[in-house]
């Protein structure tokens, strides 16, 4: 196999897996064109082709477990969110890092950093996430130990963001409105098994209303106000009429 760079760096290492409509993700929504790129940080790789959980659908990667870790949890994302009715204009650029960019970002695996500015071009919303083996370093999330499945739910998460960002109708959404969309997501997508271990580890039966997910819930415990959130969304009253109401910003104001 002949080598993509002799030398390359993040950058250089780009690898794509592009997903257009016309049945790749049905939601009462128009058919959307999206990419997700995926850049590896590793130098002097190979170019290796790892196939996508869709049909026709390849990944370039430096890193092939990662980036079809991540085309996984990203693809997931994006058929959930479109099937509740949201629309994803924008590609999302995923970095997969040793590192987060931002200072300080030491006890989380993912970072979203795109901006509603965006939202009226093509610029690529970027989500950064942790790789595998730096993730692992973890040992749990979620009260359970950290494997390959939970590392694509964190790629789900953080496109959830990414996604989500450009269907709010209200300026400046609150923190949890954002997490609400992002968890939702997030374990609405996760393996079945996997998901109700952590249901188990984090036994309740959910906010009954917006008036228990305020910031300060949030930062108290992310990852409570995850699980307790998922459960909220069950609950018939809620699911995809509670998304849009976020999103049009009836609720989870402050």
């Amino acid at each position: 196999m002949k080598h993509w760079f002799q030398s390359c760096d993040a950058v250089a290492c780009a690898v794509s897996a592009v997903a257009m409509g016309g049945g790749l993700w049905t939601s009462s929504a128009s058919p959307v064109r999206a990419t997700t790129t995926v850049l590896c940080p590793t130098l002097a790789m190979e170019r290796i082709e790892v196939a996508c959980p869709t049909k026709d659908k390849l990944v370039h990667s430096c890193e092939p477990a990662d980036v079809k870790l991540a085309c996984e949890g990203a693809l997931a994302a994006a058929f959930f969110l479109t099937a509740q009715g949201l629309i994803m204009a924008n590609p999302v650029l995923i970095v997969i890092a040793q590192k987060l960019p931002l200072a300080g970002t030491t006890t989380t695996g993912g970072l979203y950093l795109g901006s509603p500015d965006d939202c009226n071009s093509d610029t690529a919303h970027v989500v950064h996430i942790l790789s595998y083996s730096e993730f692992k370093k973890f040992k749990n999330w979620f009260h359970i130990p950290i494997e390959s499945s939970l590392y694509r739910s964190l790629a789900a998460h953080e496109v959830a963001h990414a996604i989500s960002d450009c269907n709010f109708k209200v300026a400046g959404p609150t923190i949890q409105a954002k997490e609400y969309m992002a968890y939702v997501t997030m374990f609405a997508t996760m393996a079945p098994a996997v998901r109700a271990r952590i249901l188990r580890k984090s036994p309740g039966h959910g906010y009954d209303g917006d008036w228990q997910m305020g910031a300060t819930i949030y930062m108290a415990d992310p990852m409570r106000f995850g699980v307790q959130a998922y459960r909220h969304f069950l609950k018939p009253v809620n699911g995809r009429s509670y998304l849009h109401a976020i999103l049009d910003g009836k609720v989870m104001l402050e």
